[in-house]
């Protein structure tokens, strides 16, 4: 009996302020994504970005994903919808267990810090082998070497691990480390999916076609 009491008290305590304080600090920053990627100079880019990857789904290029830590995650989730949509793509993992990149295929980097020295060391190895079709770059840093090498950067708000944090923030515990990039980064891919699925006249039972039946 004092175990529910105890379990009460904590779900309609502090415990439970924190859980929506910590979810009301994503809601804003994905507010402030929206805001910010609405403006027509920042639109163009994620346009560009659909175009890119519509050109590579219709002309059955090569999708190669690259990042590290979470952010591989998210693209992990991206890579299963572009699967959905057709596409043959491939994590930038073990170089030795995925093919060689190609002029005709499509990079896409995720590093909200722009900085990753896995992903820097990989991006330069590609990019030094072959220039791909087009590399798009998704951070919260355009002047890295990660957001300067794509031919599209998208900018996204958020913290990410590099940014100093004020000791007055409460959001840095709240959402800690890299966390409001990389839920930004989530929700705008799995939007770009939508945005691809119209464009391309496929329903949700088309994508389910796609699905692995083993799951």
């Amino acid at each position: 009996m004092a175990d529910k009491v105890s379990n009460e008290q904590r779900l309609n305590g502090k415990e439970r302020q924190i859980l929506f304080q910590s979810m009301d600090v994503m809601l804003q920053n994905l507010q402030a994504n929206m805001e910010h990627l609405s403006k027509i100079k920042h639109f163009e880019h994620t346009r560009k970005f659909i175009d890119l990857v519509y050109d590579g789904l219709i002309k059955k290029r090569k999708f190669f994903l690259l990042a590290s830590g979470r952010s591989a995650f998210i693209l992990q989730c991206f890579a299963t919808r572009l699967v959905h949509l057709g596409a043959d793509v491939y994590m930038v993992t073990n170089l030795g267990s995925i093919p060689a990149l190609s002029n005709e295929d499509i990079l896409i980097v995720l590093s909200g810090s722009g900085t990753t020295s896995i992903v820097v060391s990989l991006l330069k190895n590609y990019v030094n082998t072959a220039k791909p079709f087009g590399i798009v770059s998704i951070t919260s840093h355009p002047e890295t070497i990660i957001g300067r090498v794509g031919d599209i950067t998208i900018k996204l708000k958020g913290r990410s691990k590099r940014d100093q944090v004020d000791l007055h923030d409460d959001t840095a515990i709240l959402t800690p480390e890299g966390t409001m990039f990389e839920i930004a980064a989530f929700v705008y891919l799995d939007a770009i999916i939508a945005e691809l699925a119209i464009k391309m006249g496929r329903t949700n039972t088309d994508m389910l076609k796609k699905h692995s039946e083993t799951i």
